[in-house]
């Protein structure tokens, strides 16, 4: 899902210092996705988040 991918998303090494340097890497990370909508429809794939691509088809 999409948290585990911004958790793998940073590299092993790296920790974000405080609250700003996180949510600049969390929007970096869903900037990026937003390129990758065949990721992002692969989040609503399971059958208890199914009926989102179900009711909107167009919406990705």
């Amino acid at each position: 899902m999409a948290g585990a991918g911004l958790k793998h998303s940073l590299p092993k090494q790296h920790r974000t210092r405080n609250q700003d340097e996180l949510a600049t890497e969390t929007r970096r990370f869903f900037h990026r996705r937003q390129r990758q909508p065949h990721i992002v429809r692969g989040y609503f794939g399971g059958p208890h988040v199914r009926y989102v691509l179900d009711e909107n088809p167009m919406s990705f």
